[in-house]
Formats: structure tokens, C-alpha cells, sequence
């Protein structure tokens, strides 16, 4: 990535902590867990997006969107790279907890990436536990996942962090009362490839994905996923940063959306006909409803795979919390198949 892309990446990210911040009256910098000092500053960017598009996409908090935010938990996971924990109020070791696992895009941060997708904030009213770890910094200054070679290990780091996020997901398991068959990952961008590459090499940890303008690997090969998993992928038409039709990054190419579903309904078993279950309006910078809510047939039972398409969206779409439940209530009701 030049540093003439990286500058103007970052301005855009300023344009977004402006929007987040005129939009909820809070500071610009998040402060929604309880060791903040594990967040880290600021970051300079925000995952890479068209910065030649209209930076009013960007406004993920807005007039009802503004939601209290429940108290985090009193200790991190993670080790050396600490994650703060949040759990519901009513959040006791006696019983077993849902656990979503938030992976942000590239060059933003957990705090950011649970906020846009209001995850936290419905951690009390739907019950479950809330991780949204960063990833390790790289030259640039930005956060990313070493996820596949397309994104977005750019220096080639090497950092394991398949081992990282699985790590977490036992700790969270051993340490949290989360359940083992209810762990639900959703990741954006870079984290959308990361929740693909946890799927693939977890399987047995990982009971559904909901991936947002991300992709698989383009080799199949290197995806063994010895287990079903339950899949939704969810991509805007007009994305210009992870086209919905594949392209490059980076110089390596990764598959379009359609052919990322391919892999995962022949690993799952289903069919590939989709029907539509609804058009629903879950974008505000597109006019109408602009998502295709697609359900492929006969995938074996208790499992499902889905397409969210998103006509007219871009790479950051301006999410209401229509979608932001519907996402939430589609992870928790996929069951271990």
C-alpha cells in the first residue's frame, strides 16, 4: 500500500470519527470497555475503502442508533495482546453464553467495528458475550489480520493469528461459561477474510460466520473445514474496495462473492438455486430496499447458508439497526449441526 493511498485513507477515517462523533455526542475515540489501555490510540486509518466515493457512506451512528452500551466485565483474555471482555448484566458462570466474536476491517479496531455493527450494544437484551480484539499493527500504522495471502498481511508478518483468535475462543469457553456449540464470529473486510480462515481451519470452534464485504481463499485447497459451518455473506454491489465480482489486492486475487458461497454450499451440502426470503432496507445511503435476503435449499438440517446482497451498497455501508438485529438474531439462531 503507497503512503500516498495510506494519507488518503486516513482522512477518511478522520471524516468517519467526526460523523461518530457529532452523531452521538460522545469524544471521537471509543471508550467502551473497561481497560482502555489495551485498545491502544486512535488508529490512523480505517479499513481501505474508495476514497475517490462520497465519504457521507460512512455514518454508522446516527439519530436512534446513539444505544447505551452495557457495562464491560473486570478482566481481559488474550494474553499479550489483551481483549477487554463485555457480558450481559445478567451474566452469571452457571449458565452457558453465546459468544460473538467481532473481527474489524483493515487499519480500524475492535471498539470501532462493534460499535458500527452494534454488537455490544445488544450484548444485555439478547444475552450473549461480546470479544472484539485488534490486530497487530503494521508498518503503515494500521491494525490487520494475517487472513489470507489477498489480505492483509501486506509485509508478510507471518503473525499466527489462527492460533491468536482460537486462543481467545478457548479462553472465553474455559473462563466465560460460553457454550462450545453457540460461538458466532461476524468480521468486516480484512476481518470478514479472517472469519472465512477460521471457518476453514476451525470448524470445530466455530459455529457460524457472518462475513461482510469480505472473501474466502481463492484456493480451495486451503480450506480443509472437516465440519459444516453455518455461513452468511453479506457484500454490497458497488463495493469499490472488495469488488462483489473478485478482483485483486495487494496483486493477489480473491474470488467474488458468488464464488465464495460456492465453496461453502459444496462444503455444506446445499444447493445452489437461492430463494429470496425478503428485500429489506438495511442500507440509509441507499434509497429503498436495496438487500436481497437469498437462502440456499437443502442444506442438511440445523444448517444454513445465506446471502445478504446488498444492490447499490458500497464497502461501508450506512447500516440502521434493522440490520444490525437482523444480524445479531441471525448468528444466535444458528444451532451446531
Amino acid at each position: 500500500m503507497t503512503k500516498q493511498r495510506s494519507a488518503a485513507i486516513a482522512k477518511v477515517f478522520l471524516a468517519f470519527l467526526a460523523l461518530l462523533a457529532a452523531c452521538t455526542g460522545a469524544p471521537a475515540k471509543p471508550s467502551v470497555t473497561l481497560d482502555t489501555s489495551s485498545a491502544g490510540d486512535a488508529p490512523d486509518t480505517v479499513q481501505p475503502v474508495d476514497t475517490t466515493g462520497d465519504v457521507a457512506e460512512i455514518n454508522p451512528l446516527s439519530g436512534d442508533d446513539a444505544e447505551a452500551l452495557p457495562a464491560p466485565h473486570t478482566e481481559t483474555l488474550g494474553g499479550n495482546r489483551p481483549v477487554p471482555v463485555t457480558v450481559p448484566a445478567t451474566w452469571t458462570p452457571k449458565k452457558k453464553w453465546p459468544l460473538i466474536l467481532v473481527l474489524h476491517g483493515y487499519g480500524a479496531s475492535g471498539a470501532i467495528q462493534t460499535a458500527y455493527l452494534g454488537v455490544q450494544s445488544r450484548a444485555d437484551s439478547m444475552g450473549f458475550v461480546t470479544l472484539a480484539p485488534d490486530g497487530t499493527v503494521d508498518a503503515n500504522g494500521s491494525r490487520f489480520w494475517n487472513a489470507t495471502a489477498a489480505c492483509c498481511d501486506f509485509a508478510h508478518v507471518g503473525v499466527d493469528d489462527v492460533a491468536y483468535l482460537s486462543g481467545l475462543i478457548d479462553q472465553a469457553i474455559a473462563e466465560l461459561a460460553v457454550d462450545p456449540a453457540r460461538v458466532y464470529i461476524v468480521g468486516h473486510s480484512n476481518g470478514g477474510f479472517m472469519a472465512y480462515r477460521l471457518a476453514c481451519e476451525q470448524s470445530d470452534k466455530v459455529n457460524a460466520i457472518a462475513v461482510i464485504a469480505g472473501a474466502t481463499d481463492l484456493d480451495k485447497a486451503a480450506c480443509p473445514a472437516p465440519k459444516p459451518v453455518n455461513v452468511l455473506h453479506i457484500h454490497g454491489t458497488k463495493d469499490a474496495t472488495i469488488a462483489y465480482d473478485g478482483g485483486a489486492n495487494a496483486g493477489v486475487k480473491f474470488p467474488s462473492a458468488q464464488a465464495s458461497l460456492a465453496q461453502w454450499l459444496a462444503r455444506d451440502g446445499c444447493g445452489v438455486d437461492p430463494t429470496t426470503l425478503a428485500t429489506v432496507d438495511f442500507d440509509k445511503a441507499v434509497a429503498g430496499d436495496e438487500t436481497e435476503q437469498l437462502q440456499y435449499p437443502g442444506c442438511p438440517s440445523n444448517l444454513a447458508v445465506e446471502h445478504w446482497r446488498m444492490v447499490g451498497s458500497g464497502h461501508i455501508p450506512g447500516f440502521n439497526n434493522t440490520f444490525r438485529d437482523a444480524l445479531a438474531n441471525w448468528l444466535l439462531a444458528r444451532t451446531r449441526p
